[in-house]
């Protein structure tokens, strides 16, 4: 059941929030000065270039325990208090929250010694990092594509300042060793650029799959102001073939602040990953190509999609909208596909259906063009 929220930010919710001179309970932990909770949340861990190799230097993961039924619910529970809470980080620093009915600290410290395992042997990721230029309040100039991509690009109605997040369902797959680099499916969002000084240009943030070379898959998020931005970072959730994943994007500040969450939830084992980007820019979404559903291939080879299944499916794509502060399906959307900056060309052959509707949509693996 979707709730209604009321935002409503109070510096004096910090007593509240925040127990002070703990450290976090997970035996992995670092010695740090850090709250013993945040939002009501116990602090498990916090990760640091130290204990987590694909954190550069003046990052820090603080993770969070919640065992709430939804990461719906989980999440609302910081978008009342964003301003006290971003006064207890340093820039640079993300939240990420691990939850589910019963959710537990051992289970994240396993989880989380798989993933630097997993990212050791896989090494980093280099998502799609559009540069982009002010034009005015409600569009952008972006850079080239360096990849080839086939996207359903979400219509989020130019002027429309309403659109505050979007999101996909994706099943996990096995995937195909035959790639020479690796290819991505992601839902992909820009936010406005400010239309008040300091003028922060737009926001580019993703959440979904990417599979590596070798067959491994992973749950990556990107988000801008990473160093280098939008290398992929992996969630903690890890990839389980035959799951159903739901991937969102949203900002829980909005109207008000920059306040944007990127997220996973395993619908099959109802287990959850979110991070909160406390200090991004923009407020909400704009029509885009960079705002939609998107496959990048990466690769050079042909036959590089062997061992994939023939179609990648998408379903239940949506936005997430002011006032109502609800999910509702798309009401359009527009296949295109992009070869090596140039585009958009028409998607017929790559992608079959649509997912306005709340339709699935599948792409067609073979049809996807190489990287130039």
């Amino acid at each position: 059941m979707k709730k209604t929220i009321i935002l409503v930010i109070s510096v004096l919710c910090i007593a509240a929030l925040v127990t002070s001179g703990g450290l976090p309970v997970s035996a992995n932990s670092v010695s740090q000065s850090i709250p013993q909770s945040i939002n009501g949340l116990p602090v498990i861990f916090i990760q640091t270039p130290a204990n987590t190799p694909y954190l550069t230097a003046g990052k820090r993961i603080i993770t969070l325990l919640d065992n709430s039924a939804s990461s719906m619910e989980s999440a609302n529970k910081f978008s009342s208090n964003v301003e006290s809470i971003k006064s207890l980080l340093k820039p640079g620093d993300l939240i990420e929250v691990w939850g589910g009915e019963g959710a537990s600290v051992a289970q994240y410290d396993a989880n989380h010694a798989s993933t630097i395992e997993s990212w050791k042997k896989n090494g980093s990721i280099q998502l799609y990092n559009p540069t982009t230029t002010s034009v005015n309040q409600e569009t952008t100039a972006s850079a080239a594509i360096p990849y080839a991509g086939v996207a359903n690009i979400q219509d989020t109605d130019i002027g429309n300042t309403n659109i505050m997040g979007i999101s996909v369902q994706i099943y996990g797959i096995t995937a195909g060793t035959s790639q020479n680099h690796g290819s991505a499916f992601l839902v992909n969002a820009m936010t406005n650029p400010s239309q008040y000084p300091p003028w922060y240009s737009s926001w580019f943030y993703q959440a979904g799959q990417y599979y590596y070379g070798n067959g491994t898959c992973a749950n990556v998020y990107s988000y801008q102001s990473d160093n280098p931005a939008n290398t992929a970072r992996p969630f903690t959730l890890q990839v389980t073939q035959g799951h159903l994943y739901n991937y969102d994007i949203r900002n829980l500040g909005f109207p008000s602040c920059a306040f944007w969450e990127m997220e996973v939830t395993d619908l099959t084992s109802f287990s959850y990953n979110y991070f909160l980007d406390p200090f991004g820019h923009g407020t909400y979404l704009i029509n885009s190509k960079n705002t939609g559903v998107w496959f990048e291939n990466q690769n050079t080879n042909p036959g590089w999609n062997n061992g994939f299944p023939p179609n990648i499916w998408a379903c239940s794509a949506k936005e997430y909208i002011y006032p109502s502060y609800q999910w509702v399906n798309w009401t359009s959307g527009s296949p295109q596909l992009w070869i090596g900056g140039l585009g958009p060309y028409s998607a017929a052959g790559v992608i079959y259906y649509n997912l306005p509707y709340n339709q699935s949509a599948y792409w067609y693996l073979q049809g996807v063009p190489l990287q130039q």
